[in-house]
């Protein structure tokens, strides 16, 4: 076992209540490996808190999740704060009626004035968390501040695969260590499975043997890869596989900079029944694209809505957009793709993302 896994393994043997957190636009294999940890951690009885919830990506992957991933918060907790300078104190008793919990609070000196009674949130606290986000992108862990008490720092675990391990596998290793009997069953082979062939592109990305064992190991435990292989399929349509046509005829590659470019008109959506495309539709898009061609760092889709232009630059893997990010002006980084605009026509969004590129050294995957 690994001095990590220990550390793991030992902060869980002390922990009642863990936070699981990811970034509210995070890829599906991350938040499926999440949902597996989670089940398996509640099979120890240990209670756990997720965030974000994510509707859209239950909507989509509620067949393979267990009951629990939807989110049931932490209890609510209330603080009634009485100036003991004031108030004496005796006793404090309640009573429950068909229509109120009633508080008896006993004062031997004064009765109490509700103006001078302070009540309090008591947000919930966490033993220690798990992120499933890089150490550097502390600004994802400080928007959960104001939901819960985080625990100390060195109860504060990041998660992150690296170059020679999927994010599946190293789940996998978390829930060996912690729940070697829960490992086995089809529901959390199922999760780890379906986010092994999303983070692979169901192996189409470049993989190693032991990555194709595990996959292997996966099936043999149950998982059920009809019920993903079906997830996966539902939003193939004749109209995405229209639009899927015109994109790839107006698709070509730049070797220097290591993109593909991608153009798509107002008329290619009307003629494809695809008028005002969701991102995440898009960002389909662009991922079946990239599986198509000869494989590029960056595949930048540029599209019409109405008389403006927009644009979404995908990578493998969130680093690789950020330098995009810190130099566009008006660039959102959604963790999945980065989307920029409105432009006024292809040529000023054309013109300004290749001006970035080639400032730009740190797209290399």
């Amino acid at each position: 076992m690994t001095e990590a896994l220990e550390k793991i393994q030992a902060i869980l043997k002390e922990t009642q209540t863990l936070a699981l957190f990811s970034k509210k636009y995070s890829d599906d294999y991350k938040l499926l490996a999440k949902a597996a940890l989670k089940h398996a951690l509640e099979n120890k009885k240990i209670k756990v808190l997720s965030l974000p919830d994510n509707p859209e990506f239950r909507k989509k992957w509620g067949a393979v999740l267990p009951n629990s991933v939807e989110e049931r918060p932490f209890l609510k907790q209330t603080s009634i704060r009485i100036p003991k300078s004031q108030y004496k104190i005796k006793e404090l008793t309640y009573e429950d009626n068909d229509d109120f919990l009633s508080l008896i609070i006993t004062s031997e000196n004064n009765e109490l004035q509700k103006n001078e009674i302070f009540f309090e949130p008591v947000p919930p606290k966490a033993e220690a968390a798990f992120c499933f986000f890089e150490p550097s992108e502390t600004d994802a862990l400080q928007e959960f501040e104001n939901q819960l008490i985080l625990p100390p720092q060195e109860k504060i675990i990041f998660l992150t695969a690296g170059t020679d391990i999927t994010f599946s596998e190293k789940i996998s290793q978390i829930i060996k260590a912690i729940a070697s009997d829960l490992f086995s069953s089809p529901q959390i082979s199922t999760l780890l499975f379906a986010s092994l062939i999303t983070e692979t592109d169901n192996f189409i990305r470049p993989i190693s043997q032991e990555v194709l064992r595990f996959g292997s190991e996966l099936l043999s435990l149950g998982a059920d890869k009809e019920k993903i292989k079906a997830i996966l399929n539902q939003n193939k349509t004749i109209s995405l596989a229209r639009l899927l046509g015109r994109a790839l005829a107006r698709t070509h590659v730049d070797e220097e900079l290591n993109a593909s470019w991608t153009f798509l008109s107002q008329k290619d959506l009307e003629k494809t029944e695809n008028l005002n495309p969701s991102p995440f539709f898009l960002y389909d898009i662009v991922k079946q694209l990239r599986e198509l061609i000869p494989f590029r760092a960056l595949s930048l889709l540029f599209w019409q809505s109405g008389k403006s232009i927009f644009a979404m630059a995908v990578a493998s893997e969130e680093k690789n957009l950020m330098p995009l990010a810190d130099r566009l002006d008006n660039a959102k980084l959604q963790s999945k793709y980065l989307s920029a605009g409105p432009f006024n026509n292809f040529s000023e969004a054309e013109l300004l993302f290749r001006k970035v590129l080639k400032e730009t050294t740190a797209l290399n995957i």
